[in-house]
């Protein structure tokens, strides 16, 4: 039986310590003056998800229909995957953010996307503005669509953020800038990992004509790049997109119309090359289609073939990073090509059971690729769960024996909110949902390694924005921070930013920020955001 009860988190509340006229009534806090959660301060690591390249539900796109999965279904198929899908209700939903309460400052949509206000936050990095508070300012990458990449990552001494010029080091505290490592010539960022195992990031750049097929690896301590390769052009049929999938010290590297490739991540050793061979699966007899792989705890593969009638097979394969041999296979329904990896410690897959409305059907597997549970169904869909940049979702969490996950429902009301829905990984029974609430308020997971279950709500030209922490086991809310408007200056950050929590500090990272813009509104996007958590 399902007792799961939806909550609603916008009740009057105990005062918090934070007064004034951006304390709205309906945003108090439970917790006492002056408390943050114990854990606050625990090493977390880097965010994870990307734009969608999506991969089609077959071996092929299907007849009459140009649409591919993971592209909202109103998107123009001119901006593959890249931004949230366009509403009805723009002038709503791009005002976002915090303002103070004496101004009142209006965002515009740029392409698709919607824009963040922040308060007064120091005008580029090394330049903050209280308490430790900077931002990074948002470097134009060419006229073109809008792209989201997480390429953020924390060392004892840096956080590092892949911008579309080169990779950035700066002071946690002061937002001074450490080191900068150019991209190759001519090369500008199209994806990053989120995995950075060994202080190493990698990184996929585009030169001007080419693909997103160059990968470089840079040291994320020193800055050096230590190797740099390219892909071959495909020798066979393959839907995996732009990725770089990561696994201890192996890395998948994948880029449309190039052949997927596995290089040892510590000195850039080609480990294996995907074929047909390699893809080959029981009861399949042609058109094997790799259409993605997933990294982090276990290395993943998403991929179809046909029998000898003419029917597709769809199936999950647990793969061996050394050799990217299939170690087992869970088989999809009939719309797993819609199908998208969630997380990968344990092996969570959405696999739809229609391609029209997208409801999550979320499935869990143990390290043999069996069964462990199906989660309770709801009303939720995979909308927003971006996934096929290679790493696993960040809009997931999973403490102990609960898995949390942020989602849209299957109509998105004109305010953009979205819940938090727990289910028990053991039982899959559906534990509690709580909406957000408020205008134009909505929940961002936040990437930490603590027991501590936490969003980011965005706040908006009425209310602040907040840094909430949930009851893993009755769904309560409690107020960690909550951040003061300012009403003389403000930042965009690009709508659905990553957010990640490290010793004691939050980072933004820019989500979906478009390239055409007009000169006031370039002069206050930022790509990086940090403010004090604690």
């Amino acid at each position: 039986m399902n007792d799961a009860v939806p909550h609603d988190d916008s009740r009057p509340q105990a005062p918090d310590d934070l007064t004034g006229p951006e304390a709205h009534p309906a945003d108090r806090a439970t917790r006492p003056s002056g408390t943050v959660p114990a854990s606050v301060g625990a090493t977390v690591p880097v965010p994870g998800p990307q734009p969608e390249s999506g991969p089609h539900p077959g071996p092929w796109p299907q007849p009459g229909s140009w649409q591919q999965p993971g592209r909202p279904p109103h998107q123009s198929p001119a901006y593959p995957g890249y931004g949230p899908e366009p509403r009805k209700k723009l002038p709503r939903r791009t005002l976002v953010g915090i303002v103070g309460t004496a101004v009142l400052v209006f965002g515009t949509a740029v392409g698709t996307g919607t824009w963040l206000l922040w308060p007064v936050i120091g005008d580029g990095a090394g330049r903050r503005a209280d308490k430790g508070t900077w931002s990074v300012p948002h470097t134009p990458a060419g006229d073109g669509p809008s792209k989201m990449i997480r390429g953020l990552w924390v060392t004892d001494k840096a956080v590092v953020k892949a911008l579309p010029d080169g990779v950035h080091a700066y002071d946690p505290g002061n937002g001074k800038e450490l080191w900068t490592t150019p991209h190759p010539a001519g090369a500008t960022l199209c994806q990053a990992s989120t995995d950075s195992t060994g202080d190493i990031a990698v990184l996929a750049v585009r030169r001007d004509g080419d693909k997103c097929s160059t990968f470089t690896a840079v040291d994320l301590n020193s800055g050096k790049t230590l190797w740099e390769h390219a892909l071959d052009t495909q020798k066979h049929f393959s839907d995996a997109g732009d990725a770089i999938a990561r696994t201890g010290d192996t890395v998948v590297l994948s880029a449309i119309g190039h052949t997927t490739e596995a290089l040892r991540v510590s000195d850039g050793t080609r480990l294996w090359k995907e074929t047909d061979k390699l893809l080959a699966s029981k009861g399949c007899d042609k058109e094997y289609v790799s259409k993605g792989y997933t990294g982090g705890h276990r290395l993943v593969r998403l991929q179809s073939c046909w029998t000898a009638d003419f029917k597709t097979v769809n199936e999950l394969v647990g793969v061996d990073p050394a050799t990217g041999r299939a170690q087992w296979s869970h088989k999809l329904g009939k719309e797993g090509g819609w199908a998208k990896v969630m997380a990968t410690s344990p092996v969570v897959v959405n696999d739809p059971a229609t391609g029209d409305d997208r409801r999550m059907r979320l499935t869990v597997l143990d390290d043999n690729g069996t069964v462990r549970t199906r989660l309770a169904e709801g009303a939720e869909t995979d909308r927003g769960l971006l996934t096929a940049d290679g790493s696993p979702s960040a809009n997931v969490q999973i403490k102990g024996d609960k898995i949390f996950v942020v989602a849209a429902g299957q109509k998105t009301d004109e305010d953009d909110h979205n819940k938090m829905v727990a289910w028990s990984l053991t039982t899959g029974q559906r534990l509690w949902e709580r909406k957000s609430t408020g205008y134009l308020q909505s929940y961002r997971a936040v990437t930490s390694d603590t027991d501590d279950v936490l969003a980011y709500v965005a706040g908006n030209v009425h209310d602040p924005s907040r840094l909430v922490r949930f009851d893993p086991d009755s769904g309560d809310t409690t107020l960690v921070r909550r951040y003061r408007s300012a009403a003389r200056a403000h930042a965009w950050i690009g709508s659905d930013p990553y957010v990640l929590l490290h010793h004691g500090r939050l980072y933004l990272s820019a989500g979906f920020v478009g390239e055409r813009r007009d000169g006031d509104s370039a002069d206050r996007q930022k790509s990086l955001i940090a403010l004090p958590a604690t």
